[in-house]
């Protein structure tokens, strides 16, 4: 007998719930065995639960909880075992959770797209999606029309043929609530059906020689300038989308193009004002709502890092194709905005493991996230999200054990963590290094991009060249009281204690191995 699977039952809690978790556990024969589950607090044991079952030949599911102290943020790694009398069976599973006061503190978005009349597996869809702490979700092309949110009946074609029905999307809305996710709806702000776009001249986009602007030959541009008749067209589009259906906020597109336009009377329109304004109006009309918005090609980010959405999200694009690049548009991000959480979209196929790795480790260990994973628990790698891509069994097992990290370690890596990019880290050279700071912790994580060339992330390179025992220096006036090393890479992600030394102004710590990613986590003294 063994264990197959162990997660968590929501992609997030709150301060004091109930955390349930759910095994699946495969026998050859009848016997009855005993699970364990250890829970911890970084480096610390805050909870142990343990269960005797009567376990029947084959597959089957049982659960187990813990109530979660009332603390947050805060973050747990959970190691599940399976024992029979007293001797344990194979090794343990690994997973983590974390408590949260609201999603939008560490957001992990995931999408979906299919909301076909008779589909009848939106639970099983978000409790997969719970696996890896997905706690918002993306109701991507869910609309009727982009300038008519709601369909006029329960089944309804959208704007590019497809079928889709308004119960299978509140049913959706339902499962995604019962697995501690967000339901956020797509629009776009200036985007209007064809014949909406016709009937309403005035209303239009134009270019300098006063010729409208259209986008993929299905779409027109609207003028969404505060007060104008598009934009309150929308917002009144949005309230009663809100109205009909408990979705958690609201999430606003836009196509990077036009970056200038005009409006009818040839008067330039100012469009990261229009973007700013449109925002507050919606967070003015609906105070308790998530409102967030696209910022293609980090523009315009100064102006929406000021602006009231709650946290930044950014689809990158080459010219911004080193993973240098997406390192310092993350770091931007939060600088501009003070801290608020980024999410990124970067559409990188499945085929291409290494690269989805090292996105994720270095989106992460800035303090952001990524939007990657979504139908059935399938990978996006194209902005029109209907066209995911299925995950192999490893890429899917290297991605929870991503997931399990970020979350597990959420109060030395997220988004809730001070950034120190003034520290001085000396790293082998193709190792990157992110230094965070968090109370009394110091966080160091290294991502390895040894061997890997060309080093960005819209072009094929191979697999990073491991380092075993690579010293690592850090520039560090406080006393030391302890270090630890953790890795999501191989299968303990626990915090093990490593010896670290002083060489002058520098300290040195050396992990037993970097393969993608490795933290290193600096107790610091008085």
């Amino acid at each position: 007998m063994k264990l197959l699977h162990a997660y968590p039952l929501k992609g997030m809690f709150q301060p004091g719930e109930r955390v349930r978790f759910r095994l699946a556990l495969e026998a050859k024969t009848a016997t009855r065995a005993r699970v364990q589950a250890l829970i911890t607090h970084l480096d610390r044991p805050v909870g142990r639960v343990s269960r005797s079952v009567d376990l029947q030949p084959g597959h089957q599911n049982i659960d187990l909880t813990w109530r979660s102290p009332a603390a947050a943020p805060r973050g747990y790694g959970v190691a599940f075992s399976l024992w029979k009398e007293e001797q344990r069976l194979g090794r343990p599973l690994f997973t983590a959770f974390d408590v949260l006061p609201a999603w939008t503190t560490f957001p992990r978005y995931g999408f979906l797209t299919d909301f076909a009349p008779g589909r009848t597996d939106m639970a099983a869809t978000c409790e997969r999606l719970s696996r890896f702490h997905i706690n918002g979700l993306q109701f991507y092309d869910w609309q009727f029309r982009h300038d008519a949110l709601l369909p006029p009946d329960e089944e309804y074609v959208d704007p590019l043929g497809r079928t889709l029905s308004l119960r299978t999307v509140r049913e959706f809305i339902t499962a995604a609530h019962e697995h501690g996710m967000a339901a956020m709806p797509y629009l776009a702000i200036y985007a209007a059906s064809l014949e909406f776009w016709r009937d309403h001249p005035q209303w239009r986009l134009v270019d300098e020689r006063g010729e409208a602007l259209t986008f993929m030959d299905f779409l027109g541009l609207m003028d969404p300038t505060a007060g104008r008749g598009w934009s309150e067209h929308l917002l009144n589009e949005c309230t009663r989308a809100l109205a009909a259906l408990p979705f958690d906020g609201l999430h606003v597109d836009q196509y990077g193009e036009p970056r200038k336009a005009f409006d009818v009377q040839g008067d330039a329109v100012n469009l990261p004002q229009a973007f700013v304004d449109f925002i507050g109006s919606l967070k003015k009309r609906h105070p308790t709502k998530t409102v967030v918005f696209n910022a293609v090609s980090a523009w315009p980010i100064e102006a929406l890092a000021n602006s009231r959405q709650d946290f930044e999200y950014i689809e990158i694009w080459p010219p911004d194709a080193d993973y240098a690049d997406v390192l310092r548009i993350v770091q931007d991000a939060r600088r501009l905005s003070g801290g608020r959480p980024v999410v990124i979209a970067l559409y990188l196929p499945a085929t291409r493991p290494a690269h989805v790795r090292l996105a994720d480790a270095l989106i992460f260990s800035a303090g952001g996230s990524r939007i990657e994973l979504g139908e059935q628990a399938r990978l996006l790698a194209d902005p029109y999200f209907p066209k995911h891509q299925a995950l192999s069994s490893e890429l899917e097992s290297i991605l929870r054990r991503y997931y399990d990290f970020a979350v597990r370690y959420g109060e030395l890596l997220g988004p809730y963590v001070h950034d120190r990019p003034t520290l001085r880290v000396k790293a082998p050279p193709g190792v990157c290094s992110i230094a965070r700071r968090s109370g009394r912790y110091l966080t160091v994580a290294l991502i390895n991009f040894t061997g890997v060339e060309p080093r960005r992330w819209d072009e094929a390179h191979p697999e990073p060249v491991s380092h075993e025992n690579p010293a690592v220096f850090i520039e560090i006036e406080a006393p030391v009281v302890r270090a630890w090393w953790a890795s999501p890479d191989r299968h303990d992600p626990a915090m093990h204690s490593i010896p670290h030394h002083r060489q002058g102004e520098w300290l040195r710590v050396a992990p037993p191995h970097l393969d993608y990613w490795t933290i290193l986590v600096i107790e610091l003294g008085a």
